[in-house]
């Protein structure tokens, strides 16, 4: 049973650290528009703004929070605030898009981030990250801001120990996971070429966000590990070599919300300073959980896969002076209370 008012306080604590750690004021009185708004990240962006705007703004930011499902039960006590307007339809469709309102900001989140969901819906995928990305850049006023949410996947294939923004991927077209890899790096050229044309516009590469706010269908690898904590046993289906950035979903939405009002460059790594093997992090997590931890004995990888994916975050972190970061231990206890209470 959803116990919400520990769901809600924990959302609220996350909305909190980032206003404690970034100034909103600049947004005041501005019309945003947010795609993927029931997502893990799309969420934690609406619930950051509006504890500021219940807390210190001096006219309120609008929210167009813009989703494919309807949001659940606990979103809607959050969306019960008159500067938020929810908003359902697809994206991949031209016709819901035309009718969004215009905006002076625009966060595109939307999409197929799970792998088994974006392989079962290729060209969807490749579409929301480039027929949608044009589509809404029509809808943003002049001297607009847009913020495209890429991911460190478009890295695929790069050796390197840390990856740079001008790093670029080897992956080919034919990968099994291209669709998502090439619609993020498509969607990034376009945002580009958005820049060329005098658009305030930049992209930001997701590492794996966690936190609060997840869904309990999200079949990544770390809410799986919760969710057979809870059953009893965490079973590795690999032997968890491959490595990881996570990002607690705090450290993302304040480094987001930096990049949206003041941002200098075209694209920046975003993440946390968690870099964790998939072996590592079931232990952690059978530890907080008090459950065992089944790892197969010989070295494997799951077939497709990244290997490895760390990124570098000396850009975003010199630019906005970010020095803090919720520890991986302290985000496991946070996201495996919401998994918990969400069930």
């Amino acid at each position: 049973m959803r116990n919400k008012d520990v769901l809600l306080q924990l959302l609220e604590n996350d909305a909190k650290y980032v206003n404690d750690r970034v100034t909103l004021n600049p947004l005041d009185g501005l019309d945003l528009t947010i795609t993927g708004a029931t997502g893990l990240v799309g969420l934690n962006i609406i619930c950051a703004i509006n504890y500021y705007n219940n807390n210190f703004a001096k006219k309120h930011i609008n929210i167009n929070a813009l989703s494919y499902s309807k949001p659940s039960e606990i979103i809607y006590d959050i969306y019960n605030e008159n500067s938020i307007k929810s908003i359902h339809g697809d994206l991949d469709n031209y016709n819901f898009i035309k009718d969004i309102p215009l905006s002076d900001c625009i966060i595109h989140s939307a999409g197929y981030g799970q792998p088994g969901k974006f392989l079962a819906n290729k060209l969807k995928t490749i579409s929301i990250n480039t027929s949608a990305t044009i589509d809404l850049s029509k809808r943003l006023r002049s001297n607009g801001r847009f913020l495209f949410i890429s991911s460190s996947e478009v890295y695929s294939g790069c050796s390197n120990d840390k990856n740079k923004e001008d790093d670029i991927g080897t992956t080919t077209p034919n990968h099994p996971r291209s669709c998502y890899i090439e619609g993020k790096r498509a969607g990034e050229a376009i945002i580009n070429i958005l820049r060329e044309n005098g658009i305030n516009a930049t992209s930001a590469r997701l590492a794996l966000a966690y936190g609060p706010g997840v869904k309990n269908n999200d079949e990544r690898v770390l809410n799986q590990f919760i969710q057979k904590g809870i059953n009893g046993t965490i079973a590795l289906l690999d032997s968890g070599e491959s490595m990881r950035t996570y990002g607690y979903i705090s450290n993302v939405v304040t480094m987001l919300i930096n990049i949206l009002i003041k941002s200098n460059e075209s694209v920046y790594n975003v993440g946390g300073n968690s870099v964790i093997s998939i072996r590592d992090l079931a232990n952690k997590i059978g530890k907080i959980m008090k459950v065992d931890v089944e790892i197969p004995a010989s070295k494997s990888f799951l077939k497709d896969a990244p290997k490895n994916v760390r990124l570098d975050l000396s850009r975003i972190e010199k630019e906005f002076n970010i020095t803090d970061y919720v520890g991986i231990d302290q985000g496991l206890k946070n996201t495996i209370e919401w998994v918990k209470n969400y069930e």
